[in-house]
């Protein structure tokens, strides 16, 4: 199962904002200077973000589909 990769883009503390990364939100101390991190980063404090992990990657899809038409 695709969402259950132990990376950052099926991570509850994930946040994506472009194609490519999000902002890591795990320590809530740097808001908003939050940490940058690529999809497919991994790191310890992973926590499964449930569905959410199928709207983000619904969302990365079109996002490529908007990139990739213009």
């Amino acid at each position: 199962m695709e969402h259950l990769k132990k990376r950052c883009l099926s991570c509850k503390y994930f946040r994506p904002k472009t194609i490519t990364d999000g902002l890591c939100r795990k320590d809530t101390s740097l808001a908003p200077d939050y940490q940058v991190t690529a999809h497919g980063d991994i790191c310890e404090m992973w926590k499964t973000s449930g569905q959410q992990y199928y709207i983000r990657s619904g969302w990365l899809k079109r996002q490529i589909q908007l990139v990739e038409g213009e």
